[in-house]
Formats: structure tokens, C-alpha cells, sequence
């Protein structure tokens, strides 16, 4: 889900639509969206990943103040993210490192317009009056794919005050719960130090700064990897380019390109040397002329294969038939125009 810098709540259609009804494509969401304020808040948010055999629970503590400032508190691992409006720092304990990057917008939870007006495109929304979360009156979307068994089904209940995300459950193309995001309490506008959105390297961690990779265009990405980036002619219904990123590191290069609905993701990547995309492959899989393999990743899957000129993995939060289907429709003679580019 798309995010925007500050803590301006969720941008959403439940205060102007009827409960139970359907919201379509034609009908846009200009008039259905509220005027979002900054808010900021704190709470404890737990996140439940049911893809793998055990379920994993993580818990944390989330900071929000406007301005495109967050700070989160891992509460198992100690881990720490901050977002000072301008970096991302990310501590990881276990490897005593603290990652730095340029913020891309980061702070507070909502729906961007133009990503809810593609998702209109694909999926069919339903608002409905739901219980309280975290003792706040809320509404619940349900995005249903219209190929159904294409893509993930998402249900997101939204504070019917404020419009922030309270809970969302993802369900898998499979249609089980794959994972559920919810806040289990939230203070609203609490007295929040602003110095608490100022990372301070814990002792003896290093720092790694992450250099800019801004999205280019096909020509420009090629350039900075070494290899002509190959783009697939087949999408399935909404998805079009977000973004091309590309990076070069000694003989190693590079490229991957972004799609999304709206709501889900798709990444191809496309390197100068193999490498996996997961701990474990999986079966076979013929990948148009090409021998590839199967990778399941929760509720991302994948398909790696090899070419004479490229070796490429496909990861999305897509059926296999799907997946298979876009992997296939990627040839050395693509056009760049296939998958055109949307913000």
C-alpha cells in the first residue's frame, strides 16, 4: 500500500459512501475523499504473518508526529526505525548495523488518490460499518479482485474520525488469511519529545548509508547497469510501471522494474550474474523457452530463470498462473511501450 509523508490519515471513501455499497471505477474518488489533516499519534501495533508453517508475530510500538516523522519500536528484537522527514535509519540489532536512506515518503499510514483510483480499476470496493478498533469507531473496506483468485483480497478498517488504518487482513490467492495488520491502542495527539525522532546510533553499531537510487527511464537504467532492460509485454488487468531502479557494483549490474494496481506489487529483476530470490527453490517450471524455478515467499511468489543475455526473477503478490504468464511474455525484443509507466 502506497504511503505518503506525514501522519495524514488514511485518504478514504467511507465518510461519502453508503455502508454496503460498491464503489466503481467510473465513479471516481475526487468527491469521495475527506480533507486529510496531520494527526499524530502513538500506539501499540502488532503484525501476524500466517503464510508460514508457525504463525510470526511481530509487536511495536509506533510513534507518528506531522511533518513526515515516525519512529518505531520493535519490541522481540529491539529494532528501531526512524524517520526524521528527511533520512530513514533502520538499527539491526543482530547485525550491529544501522542502515541510512534518503526518506521516500515515509510517515503515517494512507491510500494515496491516484493508487485508489487505479485500484477502482481492479478491484470492486465495498464499504460496510464494522466494530470498534482499538476503542475507535471504524469503518471496513473490502477490496475484492475482479478476476477473482488473481491477486490478494484485502479488508482495511479505517477510524471513521480521523481515516487512520486501524486494521487490515490480506488474504492470499489461495483465500486464506495470509496476514493481519492491527493496532491493539491509540492515543491520539499525545506530547511527543521531539528529539525522539532523532536517531541516535546505539554504541559500537555502524552506519551504512544507502545511496540514492531515484526511478529512470529504460535508456538511463541500461546505462547504469550494463544490460538492456527487458520489459515484459504482458501485465494482468491495472498493473502498469511505477518505477526503474538500476544499480551497478563492480562486474555485478542490476535492474528492477516496479508495477503495482494500486494495491499489489510486482518486481522484475533482471541481473548480469544469478542469484536466488529465496532460501529454498522450488519445482521446475518451463518459463517460455527458458527452465526456471518456482519460489514461495509468504505471500509473495516467484520465478527465477536464466537466458543467454539476462537472468531474471519475477516476485509478486500474483497467482502462479499470472506470474507465469507476465515471466513468459518477457523477450530480448520487448518494446519499452508494453508496461507503460504510471506515478
Amino acid at each position: 500500500m502506497g504511503t505518503r509523508a506525514g501522519c495524514v490519515p488514511l485518504l478514504v471513501v467511507v465518510f461519502l459512501a453508503a455502508p454496503g455499497a460498491a464503489v466503481r471505477a467510473q465513479q471516481g474518488v475526487d468527491g469521495l475523499l475527506p480533507r486529510a489533516t496531520e494527526t499524530a499519534y502513538r500506539g501499540r501495533k502488532v503484525v501476524i504473518d500466517f503464510s508460514h508453517a508457525s504463525p510470526q508475530v511481530t509487536s511495536m510500538t509506533v510513534l507518528c508526529q506531522p511533518g513526515g516523522r515516525e519512529r518505531r519500536e520493535f519490541h522481540a528484537t529491539h529494532g528501531l526505525l526512524v524517520v526524521d522527514g528527511q533520512s530513514s535509519w533502520q538499527y539491526l540489532p543482530d547485525q550491529g548495523v544501522v542502515l541510512k536512506r534518503r526518506s521516500r515518503g515515509e510517515g503515517g499510514e494512507q491510500l494515496r488518490p491516484e493508487l485508489l483510483r487505479r485500484a477502482l480499476a481492479s478491484y470492486e470496493v465495498r464499504v460496510s460499518a464494522s466494530e470498534p478498533v482499538a476503542g475507535r469507531r471504524s469503518r471496513a473496506l473490502e477490496f475484492m479482485p475482479r478476476q477473482g483468485g488473481s491477486r490478494p483480497r484485502r479488508r482495511i478498517w479505517v477510524d471513521e474520525e480521523t481515516g487512520l488504518v486501524l486494521r487490515t487482513e490480506v488474504y492470499g490467492t489461495d483465500s486464506r488469511l495470509s496476514s493481519l495488520t492491527v493496532f491493539e491502542d491509540l492515543e491520539y495527539r499525545p506530547a511527543l519529545d521531539a528529539a525522539i525522532f532523532t536517531m541516535r546510533v546505539p554504541a559500537g553499531a555502524r552506519v551504512v548509508e544507502a545511496g540514492d537510487e531515484p526511478c529512470l527511464e529504460p535508456e538511463e537504467a541500461a546505462r547504469v547497469a550494463g544490460l538492456a532492460v527487458t520489459l515484459p509485454a504482458y501485465l494482468p488487468e491495472g498493473f502498469a510501471r511505477q518505477c526503474i531502479r538500476a544499480r551497478r557494483r563492480r562486474d555485478y549490474g542490476e535492474v528492477q522494474v516496479v508495477f503495482g494496481d494500486g494495491l499489489s506489487l510486482l518486481s522484475l529483476f533482471e541481473s548480469t550474474s544469478f542469484r536466488s530470490p529465496g532460501p529454498a527453490a522450488g519445482p521446475a517450471v518451463p518459463v517460455g523457452p527458458w527452465s526456471g524455478r518456482w519460489h514461495a515467499l509468504g505471500l509473495v511468489s516467484g520465478i527465477s530463470w536464466r537466458t543467454p543475455w539476462a537472468n531474471f526473477a519475477l516476485l509478486g503478490e500474483l497467482s502462479r498462473d499470472e506470474l507465469l504468464r507476465v515471466a513468459g511474455s518477457v523477450q530480448e525484443k520487448a518494446e519499452p511501450s508494453a508496461a507503460r509507466r504510471h506515478p
